[in-house]
């Protein structure tokens, strides 16, 4: 893959790792609901991480749209 040879973790460990990370910031998105409720400043917190989080899996989620859409255009002009 590149020039140092292949990655150490597989492409599996590296999904399992980041659905675990997705975990932890769904209950840590929540846990923001629940003290908002009663907490401007946690309200507040929570409010700009989901903004963060939101902007840096939009990123992440169209530059994935991006590599597959090329990967296809290359499959469609080789001979």
């Amino acid at each position: 893959m590149n020039e140092q040879g292949p990655p150490q973790i597989t492409n599996s460990e590296l999904i399992a790792k980041l659905e675990a990370i997705l975990l932890d910031l769904r209950d840590r998105l929540e846990s923001y609901l629940e003290l908002g409720a009663n907490d401007v400043i946690a309200a507040d917190e929570g409010f700009n991480f989901a903004g963060y989080l939101e902007a840096t899996l939009s990123d992440a989620s169209e530059g994935a749209t991006r590599v597959r859409e090329r990967l296809i255009e290359i499959q469609r002009l080789r001979p």
